[in-house]
Order: C-alpha cells, then structure tokens, then sequence
C-alpha cells in the first residue's frame, strides 16, 4: 500500500505566532514582500522613522529621512510606531532601510534611553516571518537608536539587528547619513 500523504508544516516553518529572537548584531533572511517593523516602547514617548540609504550608507536626498512629517517615500512607510517597507517597491539604488527610533524630547526633554526606558522591534511578513530584538540597555545617554536594518545581500533581502546609539540626538544621527537638517 502506499505512503498516505502528510499534512506536517515543512520542517523550517515556526508555528504561526512564534517569534525568533535576534541578538544584538544578528540577521535573519527576509522574503521579498511587503515588511513590517513595530516598535513597542517603555519609559518614554517615541517616535520612529525610516532613512533609505544608497551603498554608500548616505541618503540621496533629504527625502529619503521617512518619518510623521513626510510618512511615505519609495515603498516604505512610516505609521506612530510601525515602518512598512514594500521590498518590492524599493529603488535599486537603496541598498538599506534604517529603522529609527526617538524619543520625544518635546514630551520627555531629560529623558535617556537606560534600563527603564527601553524598546523592542518586532519584524513580520505575510507569508510568516515573525522576528524580534531587544537590544541590551543603553548606558550612555542615548536619546536617538538605530533598531534594525532591512538590506539588500545580493538578490536577497535580509534583516540586521542594529541597537546603536546616539548621544549626540537626531543631529549626529543626520550627520552620519548625510541629511541636511538646516534644510
């Protein structure tokens, strides 16, 4: 008689809901679909925001800083506290897609990022990707954090965990990418 057919999940499939935790530094492969980039916030008021970078890790322009003021540019997206980047939409010429993350210093002017005032990103697609980070506390008076990073590998788009911090706020953040904040 033969094999009766199997209904089993493939093997690398997680059950639907499971998340599969990043560590600072860590990447996972992405499918070439739309993204999505929630973060959820402890301590303080955030905002969050998406810089399209070139292969040089700069912008093109100052329209590649996505964020409540200008909420969507080439396929990705900014929301009040979640990045959506449609990997089919993005432009050649971006090779990656910061994800940033704030806090409001008009709503908490004093406020760090420290053991109590944390973040973590969740990263899902569709067809059932479900990662997330939280970064180790910052120590050194963060106020502005790189969180993930979604990026061209060849044909393929993968995820990097980043928590990077600035203590020189947005500004240093604009410097480094190449915005022109006086604009």
């Amino acid at each position: 008689m033969p094999d009766s057919p199997t209904t089993a999940a493939p093997p690398h499939r997680k059950e639907p809901g499971t998340q599969q935790p990043l560590a600072k530094g860590g990447n996972a492969s992405l499918g070439t679909e739309p993204t999505t980039v929630r973060i959820t916030a402890t301590g303080a008021p955030v905002d969050v925001s998406a810089v399209l970078l070139t292969g040089s890790g700069k912008v093109r322009g100052n329209h590649d800083l996505v964020f409540y003021n200008h909420p969507h540019q080439d396929g990705v997206g900014a929301g009040s506290d979640t990045i959506t980047a449609d990997l089919t939409r993005i432009p050649e010429d971006i090779h990656k897609i910061a994800v940033i993350v704030s806090i409001d210093l008009e709503a908490r002017p004093t406020t760090v990022f420290d053991a109590r005032t944390t973040w973590r990103a969740d990263i899902t697609q569709a067809s059932g990707t479900a990662l997330s980070f939280k970064p180790p506390p910052f120590t050194a008076g963060e106020t502005v954090t790189i969180a993930v990073e979604l990026y061209r590998h060849g044909p393929v788009w993968k995820t990097r965990a980043v928590g990077q911090g600035y203590n020189t706020g947005l500004a240093g953040l604009a410097t480094d990418y190449g915005i022109d904040i006086d604009a």
